[in-house]
């Protein structure tokens, strides 16, 4: 049986999600928990890969299982066997042909980060600018030009693309919560490449500081000639995978 788990994890401690030689990372995590529930080796499927210190609510993987599962009482379980940062929200039967990366439709993430303050029972979990100069209005315009269908070449490290670096952003929105001093920004879209909203993040705070401009950044999304990848790379810990689409 083949089945389909939704899970929430705070990066904070492990080395991305991807499975790493020598390195604690989520899905090797998951995976020993996994195989020593099921008696065999048991390799998981991610609708995709989170980055050091990245967080999740709503990661998606695969599994195929050697006998059939209680869904309910199977999440429940492996629930207090895991470690205390990984939880299983949901796990559901799927057909064979489903495919926690290829089936998936979009993706949703959101970039949290404090202005003024650093708040340490936040640490690692959203990120802190710490800045008195920050604008959220020029931010907010920061963001404006990615939204819609670019090539967003000069917005990931991604070496090459078989879409050619093309995505389309569905919708960008925004807040402030000046009470709690914390902007959350929430990107949907058909698919974000490595790195790709932490650089779309970053060059907006360049905006809200005051560094950089709209027409820079529609500049970066034009460019046709050398490729310039942008230096304004928000931190990882800001970042959170809210849920897959299918």
């Amino acid at each position: 049986m083949k089945y389909c788990v939704t899970v929430s994890y705070c990066g904070r401690a492990y080395y991305g999600f991807q499975r790493q030689k020598n390195k604690v990372t989520v899905q090797g995590t998951i995976e020993k928990y996994l195989s020593d529930y099921l008696g065999a080796p048991t390799p998981i499927k991610a609708a995709g890969r989170t980055d050091t210190g990245v967080h999740a609510l709503g990661q998606t993987f695969c599994f195929e299982s050697p006998k059939t599962l209680h869904e309910e009482r199977f999440r429940l379980t492996m629930n207090r066997l895991l470690p205390k940062d990984i939880y299983f929200v949901s796990v559901v039967a799927v057909s064979p042909s489903f495919d926690a990366r290829h089936s998936c439709k979009g993706k949703i993430y959101e970039y949290r980060f404090t202005v003024l303050k650093r708040n340490p029972l936040w640490v690692g979990l959203v990120a802190h600018l710490q800045r008195d100069d920050f604008k959220f209005e020029a931010f907010l315009q920061g963001l404006e030009p990615f939204k819609g269908e670019h090539n967003f070449r000069n917005f990931t490290t991604k070496p090459e693309d078989v879409a050619g670096f093309i995505r389309h952003v569905d919708s960008i929105e925004a807040t402030y919560d000046a009470v709690q001093d914390l902007v959350v920004a929430r990107f949907q879209g058909d698919g974000f490449m490595r790195y790709q909203i932490r650089l779309m993040v970053g060059s907006a705070i360049k905006v809200g500081l005051g560094k950089l401009t709209p027409k820079d950044i529609e500049q970066s999304l034009s460019e046709n000639g050398e490729r310039k990848i942008v230096p304004y790379k928000a931190d990882p810990e800001g970042l959170y995978l809210m849920e897959v689409l299918y």
